[in-house]
């Protein structure tokens, strides 16, 4: 019989770590969910069913025709632009949860809540997982995930891509994002549903280590997902952002003026597309946008009051930065141990 990968010690829990999830009288305990990250990209981006089951083809005009000033009695040559195709994969992504189902029936006035915080988790994880890839995900390295902005935007003399100047394995970059469907968006496999799915797949049976079965209740998660970059311009790069000088002050040896890098970033962005630009930034960047807005004659950096998305129980809004007109999103996925760029 096959072995069930998901019975390794770290995969499932014991009956001790099943009781710190509950209280003496049988409710369950207020989990404090430490391992949620800031990723507010993911209530930015908008989807659109792919053209295909496994990806989305775009036309992209890649010359113009050429055009001629004419005179009398002169004739002029025939032109006609160039059109390329390209497709953005859809991957799969799964995650699987076993529990023996022993364990359900002797606890079995908590076992709907224990299911229910464990299907927060596996959703959380996708959340984060996805967060990380279409920053990060490179088909080349991953052929089964997705193919995200970094391997796209790779070098730092490429059109869009801005150089702070860093160097070394200690570097973060900045990222501008226009969402849309002729920009940048997030896709789903044609004939298929959006979005995260759980499907409940009931008792069946699971294998120990040494093949022996027992019955389990086990569920599945799901999210078919892609991303596709229809346009080029419609994303900006921030390159090459020494972490280590991040916190340095104006005057000071090494300060990197992220007010004249985004200005230059931004305007990389054409006009027309520039009012639904969207910024990406990790802590550390975050905190040197703020601390830099301090600096008198420095008003790149605003906040205002969002109430699009709840902020909770206790707060009607919450404050959103905006830098140059444009939100700025504090994103966890974000590294601080990039590569530095190299120019091609």
């Amino acid at each position: 019989m096959p072995y069930t990968p998901s019975m390794d010690p770290a995969k499932v829990r014991t009956l001790a770590e099943w009781g710190a999830l509950f209280k003496a009288d049988g409710k369950p305990n207020d989990v404090i969910e430490l391992m949620d990250q800031e990723n507010t990209l993911l209530d930015d981006i908008l989807w659109k069913e792919a053209t295909d089951y496994d990806g989305n083809r775009t036309a992209l005009r890649v010359k113009l025709p050429a055009v001629y000033w004419r005179r009398l009695y002169r004739g002029t040559d025939v032109g006609k632009s160039m059109v390329t195709m390209v497709k953005d994969p859809v991957a799969m992504m799964e995650a699987r949860s076993v529990i023996d189902a022993k364990l359900l029936q002797i606890h079995q006035s908590q076992a709907k809540a224990y299911r229910e915080t464990e299907a927060r988790a596996f959703m959380e994880a996708m959340r984060q997982e996805l967060a990380v890839a279409v920053f990060y995900g490179d088909i080349k390295g991953n052929p089964d995930g997705i193919h995200g902005l970094d391997p796209r935007y790779a070098y730092k003399n490429a059109p869009n891509v801005v150089d702070a100047g860093g160097g070394g394995s200690e570097c973060a970059s900045m990222w501008g994002v226009v969402w849309g469907d002729n920009d940048v968006m997030g896709i789903f496999p044609k004939d298929s549903p959006a979005g995260l799915s759980h499907r409940d797949l009931g008792e069946e049976a699971a294998f120990d280590e040494n093949g022996r079965e027992f019955r389990a209740v086990k569920d599945l998660y799901e999210w078919n997902v892609g991303l596709s970059v229809r346009d080029w311009r419609s994303v900006v790069r921030i390159c090459n952002l020494p972490v280590e000088s991040l916190t340095l002050k104006k005057g000071d040896e090494g300060f990197v003026d992220l007010h004249r890098l985004t200005i230059i970033a931004k305007n990389r962005i054409p006009p027309e597309k520039r009012p639904r630009l969207r910024w990406y930034v990790n802590q550390d960047i975050m905190t040197a946008l703020e601390l830099q807005a301090t600096d008198a004659g420095n008003v790149t950096l605003v906040y205002h009051k969002e109430d699009s998305r709840p902020a909770g129980p206790l707060f009607k809004s919450y404050s959103v930065a905006e830098l140059h007109g444009a939100p700025v999103r504090q994103c966890d996925a974000l590294l601080t141990t990039e590569q530095a760029l190299e120019a091609v």
